[in-house]
């Protein structure tokens, strides 16, 4: 049941149940995405690297109820469920095309990474609207990071979810010299996983 009370902040009125106050912008409960599985960057990270790049894939399926509960309407949904059925559809014809015709497996890996970006960017535009909606707040993300690093960045983005929607989070310089130098771990890592991925297909 519904009744105003005083925020403990600045005294404003408002809704017991209201997620923060009108007034003084408080938050009266810490920021959380419900149901998200793996959501820390550096144990998803050594379990990726564990499984040569599929947990990436897993993830998904994995949080697929949690990302479904937080689109705010039928049309995030639809998109979410053809993201889905492609990266399955992908990952069905990967496996495939490793028994019958080993050749092909590159291009197929190549998709992936393009239903990564693109599942990683439908994730993160689901999470800023539920976001809005619930804390009334807005979340900025960096397209280059959903390009270059996707579902790492979709993580790590999870990962300090409730420091950014209390405006506390402190973004990544890039233009930094440790900057440079992380990005280009990174793309290594990246480039590593993947070949050696495609290595190991094709060698046995």
């Amino acid at each position: 049941m519904q009744k105003e009370v005083n925020c403990p902040f600045c005294g404003n009125i408002v809704l017991n149940d209201a997620p923060r106050c009108s007034n003084c912008g408080a938050l009266f409960k810490e920021p959380e995405l419900p149901g998200i599985k793996f959501s820390e960057l550096g144990p998803f990270i050594a379990i990726d690297i564990l499984t040569l790049g599929f947990f990436s894939t897993i993830w998904f399926f994995i949080n697929a109820k949690a990302i479904n509960s937080l689109a705010s309407g039928m049309k995030d949904l639809f998109k979410a469920q053809w993201l889905f059925l492609l990266l399955a559809i992908n990952g069905g014809f990967y496996l495939f095309f490793f028994y019958k015709h080993p050749a092909y497996l590159i291009m197929f890996a190549v998709l992936q990474c393009i239903i990564y970006i693109a599942f990683t960017y439908r994730v993160l535009r689901i999470i800023q609207k539920y976001t809005e909606k619930t804390y009334d707040v807005s979340l900025h993300t960096n397209p280059y990071y959903i390009v270059l690093f996707n579902v790492f960045y979709l993580v790590h983005f999870i990962d300090t979810y409730t420091s950014r929607v209390q405006g506390e989070h402190v973004h990544f310089d890039w233009k930094s010299p440790q900057g440079f130098v992380l990005i280009l771990l990174f793309l290594i890592i990246i480039f590593i996983l993947r070949f050696y991925n495609e290595m190991y297909l094709l060698l046995h």
